[in-house]
């Protein structure tokens, strides 16, 4: 098995390219900025029907610059960003879009177990590998066929991002270890 050092030199390398082929393929005027009406476009290609407003939050989310779109350098950041993020607090609607783009190599629409393999793997490493397939797509066995569409991509991350979110220690939920417990505790159900 890959070092994580291995995976991560790895993505870094192929992740650059992916990451200007994302933009360019969401950039349908080719002047270097992303609008919405431009996520607009590319929503109604994928067949995704967004709710009223949620474009034009996707955009503002990223937009340091308030200029209404988004340039090639808050796209990279807003990625980074958000692969850097342990958290989960780090806004992620256009980062799971942008994700989705990425992992559509062929440009079909879907993206297929197979397509996501090999991103999963240099972010999760081995031992976690199945656990995310299952949790995007409801398995790991690459003979499934199994492909999703924008939507259901979009929706499997928010609905996994939420239980993250939801089992995260707060103040309200945290118990103190039990004495002479070095365990963290775990957030009430």
């Amino acid at each position: 098995m890959a070092s994580a050092a291995a995976r991560e030199r790895y993505a870094r390398k192929n992740e650059a390219e992916d990451l200007k082929r994302a933009f360019n393929a969401l950039d349908r005027k080719g002047d270097g900025k992303l609008d919405p009406e431009e996520l607009n476009q590319v929503f109604v290609t994928l067949g995704h029907k967004p709710k009223r407003g949620e474009v034009d939050d996707l955009v503002w989310e990223v937009d340091e610059d308030c200029d209404g779109c988004i340039s090639w350098q808050e796209f990279q950041e807003l990625y980074h960003r958000c692969r850097q993020d342990s958290t989960g607090y780090e806004p992620r609607g256009l980062f799971n879009v942008v994700e989705f783009v990425m992992n559509d190599k062929e440009g079909t629409g879907s993206i297929s177990l197979e397509e996501a393999l090999q991103i999963m793997y240099l972010r999760h490493g081995r031992a976690e590998l199945d656990a995310k397939l299952e949790e995007v797509f409801g398995t790991s066995d690459l003979n499934s066929g199994k492909t999703l569409g924008l939507t259901e991509f979009l929706s499997c991350l928010h609905q996994n991002q939420v239980k993250q979110l939801l089992n995260r220690v707060t103040a309200k939920n945290y118990k103190p270890p039990a004495p002479g417990s070095e365990a963290p505790a775990k957030p009430k159900e």
